[in-house]
């Protein structure tokens, strides 16, 4: 059974994505979403920066359109947040947990203890007699959660669970027992960065993210990139780095490939950008536009695309 209605926050520089629903495992209910302009200066690079101004902003949103819920699920993105691919023996996942803060300080020069460090598994190797797992340790900084959790308690709405947009695509997108064998690029274009998510088989395998984003480009613009020589530099600039990732991961291991590459975030409006893709990078792109998994109330027409990251913090409870 559907557990009470969220409100789930995908809360940017430029603009914030609200989605108020239901989820489970299986299945995501979306009964309302919407975008609002982020106030000025509240927000930087995934920080809150004014909780009051914020604070403020959201709650004018929410009893403009009655939203009634009170739990509050976030999806975030932030280049603050470290993101280190780790080989461990293959344990427990309890274990897994305790050994990552211990060796990602090995690799990185930071205090553990002003980090909040999870990890995301990617997949089990086998080689000879040995069994190891690889994963994708994650590390936000304390100071940078402790203001959601402020945001919440001055809203008066109780906090569930914070995430990070690359963790909610792969609960989302990962399949049981998918044997397909085609390797998807989720490219997702943000306002400041690019987060570039390659799933193989209905698994995350790898994951990249690149510094820079739609920001330089106008928000109100409606030309189509066919038309538009200065647009398409900025484009160009983002897929050469696109494709410096895709190159390195193809260099991997042998085998490695990407089939199709799907787009989503708010660059992915830009008018012609997956044809434009597709041209320039020699494979298949789509615009995300549906998902099996979610289901909606009251719409005939949805952008997944826009909306993806804060619907899939649904899942979490």
């Amino acid at each position: 059974m559907l557990n009470k209605d969220k409100i789930a926050f995908d809360i940017g520089a430029l603009n914030t994505r609200v989605v108020v629903g239901k989820g489970t495992k299986n299945q995501i209910m979306i009964k309302d979403a919407f975008t609002f302009k982020t106030p000025a200066n509240s927000v930087e690079d995934g920080h809150i920066l004014d909780v009051n101004l914020l604070r403020d902003e959201i709650l004018n949103q929410l009893e403009e359109r009655k939203i009634k819920a009170k739990a509050a699920v976030f999806s975030l993105s932030s280049t603050k947040m470290i993101m280190r691919e780790l080989i461990l023996p293959y344990a427990p996942t309890h274990k897994i947990e305790a050994m990552v803060p211990f060796e990602l300080a090995k690799h990185l020069p930071i205090t553990v203890e002003d980090f909040i460090i999870k990890f995301i598994p990617l997949e089990v190797i086998k080689e000879k007699n040995q069994k190891n797992f690889r994963i994708m340790a994650v590390a936000l900084p304390k100071y940078l959660v402790k203001r959601y959790w402020e945001l919440c308690t001055e809203m008066e709405i109780k906090p569930l669970a914070l995430t990070i947009h690359v963790a909610g695509a792969t609960s989302l997108l990962q399949k049981k027992n998918d044997d397909s064998g085609e390797t998807v690029a989720l490219l997702d274009l943000g306002y400041s960065s690019i987060n570039c998510s390659i799933i193989h088989g209905g698994r995350l395998v790898f994951n990249r993210m690149i510094s820079i984003g739609k920001k330089e480009i106008k928000e109100d613009s409606s030309e189509s990139l066919l038309n538009d020589s200065k647009m398409q530099l900025i484009v160009d600039k983002w897929l050469e780095e696109i494709k410096l990732v895709s190159r390195f991961y193809v260099s991997l291991k042998s085998g490695n490939q990407v089939d199709k590459i799907i787009l989503l975030g708010g660059g992915s409006r830009i008018k012609n950008i997956a044809q434009y893709t597709e041209e320039k990078l020699e494979k298949p792109v789509l615009i995300l536009s549906e998902n099996s998994r979610i289901k909606y109330k009251g719409f005939t027409t949805f952008p997944l695309n826009l909306y993806f990251n804060a619907a899939t913090a649904l899942l979490l409870n």
